[in-house]
């Protein structure tokens, strides 16, 4: 299994050009949604390590997508300029080009296979939480082989072939200890595909 507390470590070849922070309205939507995951901690940072987990995205327009930025998952509200537009991807180079004033997420790459994978997914939230992850282990989840490395060119493709066919759902990826992916045709399905599951793990305990 990968090494679940490498995580922020950005594996892609990244090309950052400074240009202003995403507008307010491109990224309010999933803020809401990604304030509300710190307090339930799917999204937030590991204390001992000092690594943060969780990120989301919103596609804008084709393959091009705004998405948290790297090492954010400690802040409980993130402003505009915490937040990255990916504006191309090289699944072949492995490269990653981006503008606004900080990293987009080591999950990126990951996160441009899924829109690939579909035109009408239209965003993606990856979350952590350990016993979440469990239930949903026991049930027949779709799910990323564990010898696949987060963020890479070989995730990409994975998640790809995955969800040719597939608008709306979860999966998860074997190789990290607790992470789970939900994608969806809206911001509000996408996170209702993750307080469906974390409603129904509050019932059993």
């Amino acid at each position: 299994m990968n090494n679940l507390r490498d995580e922020g470590e950005i594996k892609f070849r990244l090309t950052l050009k400074r240009a202003p922070a995403p507008e307010q309205n491109q990224v309010i939507a999933i803020e809401k949604w990604r304030a509300l995951f710190y307090r339930l901690s799917l999204v937030g940072e590991y204390p001992t390590e000092k690594i943060g987990y969780g990120n989301l995205s919103y596609r804008l327009h084709r393959n091009t997508f705004v998405i948290t930025g790297s090492q954010t998952g400690h802040l409980p509200h993130l402003q505009t300029h915490h937040y990255t537009k990916v504006i191309e991807c090289d699944l072949k180079r492995g490269s990653v080009t981006a503008e606004g004033l900080i990293p987009p997420s080591s999950e990126s790459l990951t996160h441009y296979g899924i829109y690939l994978a579909n035109p009408s997914i239209q965003c993606i939230f990856h979350v952590h939480h350990q016993s979440l992850r469990q239930m949903l282990k026991n049930r027949k989840i779709d799910s990323i082989n564990e010898d696949v490395a987060y963020g890479s060119q070989d995730m990409a493709n994975a998640v790809a072939n995955l969800l040719d066919k597939k608008n709306s759902g979860i999966f998860l990826i074997k190789g990290q200890e607790d992470g789970i992916i939900s994608f969806g045709m809206t911001v509000e399905d996408t996170g209702k595909n993750i307080l469906d599951i974390y409603r129904q793990l509050a019932v059993r305990q």
